[in-house]
């Protein structure tokens, strides 16, 4: 009788886990899927009807056939088992980020990671003989990090988009005034911004555009430019032209003071930088520049004196 040991029972859950996956594999490929295609055929059959004799019934491919409907199936899972609350959130995030994904493909992403990559570095721990502490670390950072990554890809996506946005707001700004100023309308004005312009701050104003084509009041299609994008210097924007339309303001004497207003910060938030630059080289000057340094003058000497003290010892 073979004794009980832990390699045995790895072994053993290793080969259930094997045949299981292989006879689900084959059935899901065996396994017969009635496409449109087909259903069409089998009623025309059926109805004894008469069909062009140009059709093809085209066979599922693997993608189709498995992983599909096993996305489908984890898509649902998840849908039903997270809070309305955390999808819309996350709906906001991703809007914001500028994304086509849904929440719950982010979701089944976010839930492939965080078992994914444990289950990856279990198996490299089992298939590489001896574990080691490096195996035990490998496995703790998989962990750690499978959940966190997809978060992280996306909270950075979101700060890269809205910082475009901010960067290229005050020469739209600029666009703007000298437009209203010259007589153009609101809309008229935010055209010319796209036409003049690119990147995500002309996409969402021709997204907001294409809203109030459609029927949308231009108070609300405004105010929701400032909040689906998350950017706060646009969403002051769009804050002052709601208030300056309720009001009766002039809208081109409230942007040109927010233009004045944004140039000024600019302006400061790059010497900000200026002055963080110096403190950024230190550790470049301290690991890179002064050891490089040091070795081209000292070298030399060192050279030098090794020659000599050796010439001397003889």
């Amino acid at each position: 009788m073979v004794p009980l040991t832990s390699d045995t029972i790895i072994l053993a859950i290793l080969v259930a886990a094997a045949f299981v996956s292989a006879s689900t594999f084959t059935l899901a490929l065996t396994t017969s899927v009635e496409t449109p295609a087909r259903r069409l055929a089998r009623y025309v059959r059926y109805t004894r009807r008469a069909t062009s004799t140009t059709a093809e019934v085209e066979e599922p491919g693997l993608r189709d056939r498995v992983l599909a409907p096993i996305a489908a199936w984890l898509a649902r899972l998840v849908a039903r088992t997270t809070p309305q609350r955390q999808l819309k959130e996350l709906s906001v995030e991703l809007l914001m980020a500028g994304s086509r994904v849904s929440p719950t493909s982010f979701l089944v992403v976010r839930l492939a990671a965080m078992f994914g990559l444990p289950a990856l570095a279990l198996v490299y721990m089992l298939t590489s003989g001896t574990i080691e502490v490096l195996h035990w670390v490998v496995l703790v950072l998989s962990i750690v990090w499978g959940r966190r990554v997809p978060t992280m890809w996306l909270k950075r996506r979101m700060r890269a988009r809205q910082h475009a946005i901010d960067k290229r707001l005050p020469y739209s700004l600029d666009l703007m005034v000298a437009c209203l100023e010259g007589g153009l309308s609101l809309d008229a004005a935010l055209v010319k911004v796209v036409e003049q312009s690119d990147g995500p701050l002309a996409a969402e104003i021709r997204r907001t555009l294409q809203e109030m084509a459609l029927g949308r009041p231009s108070a609300e299609a405004i105010r929701d430019l400032g909040e689906r994008t998350g950017a706060p210097d646009l969403k002051r924007l769009t804050e002052d032209i709601v208030q300056a339309d309720r009001m009766g303001i002039s809208i081109a004497e409230s942007l040109r003071t927010l233009a004045r207003e944004s140039r000024v910060q600019r302006r400061q938030a790059a010497e900000e930088q200026a002055r963080k630059a110096p403190i950024k080289m230190v550790p470049v000057l301290i690991f890179c520049v002064l050891p490089a340094l040091g070795i081209v003058t000292m070298a030399p000497a060192a050279i030098l004196l090794i020659r000599t003290l050796s010439q001397a010892g003889r």
